[in-house]
């Protein structure tokens, strides 16, 4: 009986590829917000920050001449140009007496320019936002904030 062998080779030929990933837009915080010094009253209240940083306040809720820092929160998006983006704001977003509490603070009712979507011309663009700012009767006094932020999310459209 005769046998047969075969005799295989295998070659291995180098390939190189070239690997890609693309991150068409970013979003980077140039400034936080910020509510300034507020007095309260035995009644609640508001302090509303535009998206330009100036405020106004309503109910319980007073400003003094000293205003410490005031700031509306401002972000860069860049990406592709004339490429549209969508915004996503929070719907709400608590501060913490001196970042841990127990008294707290809601911020809500986000507002910001642009709106909902925006448009990268330039290839960059400024979003202002604003909020408010909601006071309990007889707030305790301190430093409210939250150490972790808030979100702001943008998409491609």
């Amino acid at each position: 009986m005769k046998r047969k062998i075969l005799l295989l080779s295998l070659f291995i030929l180098p390939f190189s590829g070239l690997l890609m990933a693309q991150v068409p837009i970013s979003i980077m915080k140039n400034t936080d917000m910020n509510f300034g010094t507020i007095a309260i009253s035995t009644s609640t209240g508001t302090v509303i920050l535009s998206t330009f940083g100036s405020r106004t306040a309503t109910g319980g809720v007073f400003l003094p001449s000293f205003t410490g820092t005031v700031t509306a929160a401002q972000f860069t998006v860049s990406g592709e140009p004339n490429y549209t983006y969508a915004i996503t704001l929070p719907a709400a977003f608590t501060l913490y007496e001196s970042g841990v509490g127990p008294e707290s603070m809601i911020v809500n009712s986000f507002t910001s320019i642009p709106s909902a979507t925006g448009s990268l011309t330039a290839g960059t663009e400024t979003v202002l936002i604003g909020a408010t700012l909601n006071a309990g009767a007889s707030q305790v006094a301190g430093s409210y904030t939250n150490a972790t932020g808030f979100d702001v999310i943008v998409n491609y459209n």
